[in-house]
């Protein structure tokens, strides 16, 4: 048991965190250097749940980060005396802004999401510097202090920077600890599917954007958290803060360290405020420097310092990996009972008049069919004929031009996909389309998930789902792919993916 304790990645961090002020005497620096890579720590984590677990890459974190600090210094200024409130400030504010700007942003993806994040970044540094009156604009917000907290023996004198660093270490701790709840849960688990395969993570149930929405709120959250702490570091709100540069460093630090890594951005921060102190002592222009290993990162090891060790260690992604244990430890379910339905006659599935164009090219002209319960029906044709596009439009992918498809009578043409599935409604895909990053077992367990009732659950650990364990073996069995649930699905082959998928299709519950 302590063994295991001691392996814990957070239990290393936390051990870090403890010796940090040491390690900062024992190389003459300063316990202030400490706390910014514990603030930049956390910045780096909450960074880290929108980019390597959902796999939205931002340029807008610095925004959050700023807004955070600003609205814990002006609290502090104008109404509430003290830390708590003007911290908590701090968070609402960024929360809020997060929400807003996600709402706005989750129907972009790729390069559009990023460079809107940026463009939302640039608007928020130009508004606080200009904002004078009442951000100090250019010469930054002063005034701001670490009021002691408690009374009498149990006054705690924030005002001393070692007291201060510990009162944040504990602060980053606790946050850092619900960022590792929040992974490992099984909204976290769906996160990494959305990051694997988005198309594939709809048409197993989940509104996807929904889920982003809520990583991105959360993420921000915590930023505006790490803001706030790094203002009354610093006794000061500047806003530089807010600016892009401040936004690649957040990423720098995220990606150098290894983003497939939860503690990897710590030690990305760790390795750039140390190179910032060193290289900034010798030279004004020290980011070059970084700037090359960035590169560097890029080019040879995607998965940064983490990455490094890993291979080092003999841990090559993609290895031969024995089931997870919650598979391991999962009974398969029992086979449900088939519904007891009575036959009326008419068509489960209707499609009737369906039409899509795209340009003036019709790929699909006034389709009509109909399947029974029970039935098996083929569509056949050439290729280029439209039998894909018909697919997509009748499970939700693409809206029809003209028609509609109606499964028990009701509509489903125009609905998103995840409702095209809650309707009973499952597909495949011409080219296989599974999590290839995630394990086999772990493909069936999120597509079973999507059904359960705590599938949104944020503090939740995901192997607490027994029952989606259970099914998820028991469909693996039925395909014949339980000898392999420890497998990245990217190491199948071509016909083991097809059932893996065939799986995934049949977890949805059609």
């Amino acid at each position: 048991m302590i063994a295991r304790a001691a392996r814990h990645p957070l239990v290393w961090l936390y051990a870090w965190f403890l010796v940090i002020p040491f390690v900062m005497t024992a190389v003459q620096s300063t316990v202030s250097l400490g706390t910014e890579i514990v603030v930049f720590t956390l910045l780096a984590i909450a960074y880290n749940l929108l980019m390597g677990y959902t796999g939205l890459v931002s340029f807008g974190h610095s925004a959050f980060f700023g807004l955070g600090g600003y609205a814990a210094g002006l609290v502090q200024i104008h109404l509430v005396k003290g830390m708590v409130v003007p911290l908590l400030a701090g968070v609402a504010v960024a929360t809020l802004a997060g929400a807003v700007i996600g709402f706005l942003l989750m129907r972009k993806r790729g390069v559009y999401f990023s460079l809107l994040t940026l463009a939302f970044t640039q608007m928020f540094f130009y508004v606080v510097y200009g904002a004078t009156g009442v951000t100090g604009g250019e010469n930054g917000l002063g005034g701001i202090e670490r009021f002691p907290l408690g009374a009498g023996v149990l006054r705690v004198d924030l005002g001393d920077k070692r007291i201060y660093y510990y009162a944040t270490a504990v602060v980053a701790a606790a946050a850092i600890w619900v960022l590792w709840r929040v992974v490992h849960s099984p909204f976290g688990r769906v996160l990494q599917g959305i990051r694997e395969n988005e198309q594939r993570a709809s048409f197993v149930g989940y509104d996807v954007r929904r889920y982003k929405l809520a990583a991105f709120v959360v993420s921000c959250a915590f930023a505006g958290l790490a803001g706030a702490l790094y203002t009354f570091l610093l006794n000061f709100a500047y806003p530089e803060s807010l600016h892009v540069t401040m936004a690649g460093e957040i990423a720098a630090m995220t990606l150098v360290g290894g983003m497939r890594s939860f503690v990897g951005p710590a030690v990305g921060a760790a390795v750039f405020v140390f190179m910032r102190d060193t290289l900034s002592s010798w030279t004004e222009n020290w980011l070059v420097y970084f700037g090359v290993i960035f590169i560097a990162f890029v080019m040879f090891s995607p998965n940064g310092i983490v990455g490094v060790v890993q291979r080092l260690r003999g841990l090559r992604r993609g290895a031969a990996a024995p089931a997870p244990a919650e598979a391991r430890a999962a009974t398969p379910a029992p086979a449900a009972p088939a519904p007891v339905t009575r036959d009326d006659g008419r068509p489960l599935l209707e499609v009737d008049g369906v039409t899509k164009y795209f340009g003036g090219l019709a790929a699909v002209d006034g389709a009509s069919f109909g399947v029974k319960r029970g039935e098996l029906r083929s569509v056949i044709g050439p290729n280029g004929a439209g039998k894909t596009t018909l697919f997509n439009v009748v499970t939700g992918l693409l809206a029809p031009d003209g028609g509609e498809a109606r499964f028990e009578g009701a509509v489903i043409t125009g609905l998103p996909p995840h409702r095209v599935v809650a309707r009973g409604v499952s597909r495949s895909f011409q080219i296989i389309s599974v999590f290839q990053s995630l394990s086999v077992f772990e493909n069936v367990r999120l597509a079973v998930q999507a059904k359960h009732p705590r599938r949104f659950a944020m503090l939740t650990d995901s192997t607490r789902l027994t029952d989606a364990a259970a099914e998820a073996a028991r469909l693996l069995q039925a395909v014949g792919l339980a000898e392999h649930a420890g497998t990245l699905a990217a190491n199948l082959s071509h016909g083991d993916q097809r059932l893996l998928e065939i799986a995934i299709a049949l977890a949805t519950g059609p």
